[in-house]
């Protein structure tokens, strides 16, 4: 049942995952529907370029930190004997703050520098 554990390893492990294959194989016409894909990023394409050029190097890192979080929340929520279903979910809903968090902290570095 512990296996289940493995599970909130999956959302740090697909951002660091992406954040490499964004950063190897950089994505330059905007009209794909590939690379850091959102409304803010396709507005032009200095946009689209920025965006390309940061959001690797911010998914890799959010996804390290979030790989740490995730060892030590579940380390903690082993030892206070919370029950692994409970840790499955807590582990999901972190892994999708950082998520989101990736998406916003990057779409406010583009409008900050962008407008």
């Amino acid at each position: 049942m512990a296996a289940l554990l493995l599970l909130n390893f999956i959302t740090p492990f697909v951002m660091i995952l992406v954040g490499y294959l964004l950063k190897k194989h950089p994505v330059s016409d905007m009209h794909k529907s590939n690379g850091y894909n959102t409304p803010v990023s396709r507005k032009s394409q200095a946009h689209w370029d920025y965006a390309q050029s940061i959001a690797p190097d911010i998914y890799i890192s959010l996804g390290k930190y979030l790989f740490l979080f995730e060892i030590t929340a579940n380390v903690i929520l082993l030892l206070l004997r919370v029950s692994i279903v409970w840790s499955v979910v807590v582990g999901t809903c972190i892994g999708m703050a950082f998520l989101f968090y990736g998406f916003y902290y990057i779409d406010s570095k583009i409008r900050e520098k962008l407008g």
